[in-house]
């Protein structure tokens, strides 16, 4: 499967969230979204899983566009790891 964000816009109140993001996720590959906090990293994993939705652009999944289509129809999911998960 691959994902892809087309130009992904979120704004609210007035305040842009994530800006003109463009990410394509190739099948099989292994990817990270790495940066400070409050970079927007939660932000776009949420748009991806349909749990909220972009003010502009496209999700495209294999192609076709889901932007618009709810979360419990798409076949994404997000996992989040704490900073010390695993480490003694």
């Amino acid at each position: 499967m691959t994902f892809a964000l087309d130009h992904i816009g979120l704004s609210t109140g007035g305040v842009s969230v994530i800006d003109d993001v463009c990410l394509t996720f190739e099948a099989g590959s292994l990817n990270v979204l790495l940066g400070p906090t409050l970079a927007g990293k939660t932000t776009i994993m949420r748009l991806m899983a349909g749990l909220d939705r972009p003010t502009s652009g496209r999700l495209l999944l294999d192609g076709r566009d889901v932007t618009g289509i709810p979360a419990r129809q798409r076949s994404v999911a997000m996992v989040y790891q704490g900073a010390s998960a695993g480490v003694e």
